[in-house]
């Protein structure tokens, strides 16, 4: 099982509260199964390790509860965890790369937020990269609404502009890995 650092669970929230009122959480839990809702009842700490398909799982119903359905909730908070990430605690750290120094350092990166899966550059090209997900087995579908916009945002954070992501091949969808191509101008 698949586990990512409660630390950006903050931002999550924050996030929802600001899209869906001061109940947005209450309203999302209450329509959680009774085994998430224990998940989500106790205390979420920035050092906790917090299941990530029970996380997806949360994003994808608070995506149903609070917006269309669409996974926009879920993309937009992810932008706004990377922002809040990497303009806080990681504020020194982003002020000096590019977008090449993430691509190449991704996987370091990986490894403060995940406990399973690695991640490697694939392809490298100016204004381009390639990155191959692999040994995360149990990753939950839809992962890549909430891990692409992430990137795609840490990207912008370095001084890339007009960011494009994609993810064409995916471990929950059956493939060997998953792979997440970028491009910036």
């Amino acid at each position: 099982m698949g586990n990512l650092k409660g630390a950006g669970w903050k931002a999550t929230c924050e996030y929802l509260i600001k899209v869906g009122g001061s109940d947005a959480l209450d309203r999302v839990k209450a329509a959680l199964t009774p085994e998430d809702r224990a998940i989500f009842s106790k205390p979420i700490l920035p050092i906790t390790w917090l299941d990530y398909s029970a996380f997806m799982r949360f994003m994808l119903l608070a995506d149903k509860v609070l917006g269309k359905g669409d996974m926009q909730i879920v993309k937009d908070a992810s932008v706004y965890s990377a922002q809040q990430d990497l303009r806080g605690i990681y504020k020194i750290f982003i002020s000096f790369t590019s977008p090449e120094f993430i691509i190449k350092n991704v996987g370091v990166m990986w490894r403060q937020y995940y406990d399973s899966g690695s991640i490697t550059v694939e392809g490298k090209q100016e204004k381009s990269g390639a990155l191959k997900l692999v040994n995360f087995p149990d990753i939950p579908l839809h992962h890549d609404a909430d891990q692409l916009p992430y990137m795609e945002e840490c990207l912008r954070l370095s001084g890339a502009k007009n960011v494009r992501g994609s993810h064409p091949k995916c471990i929950a969808r059956g493939d060997d890995c998953c792979i997440f191509r970028f491009s910036w101008a």
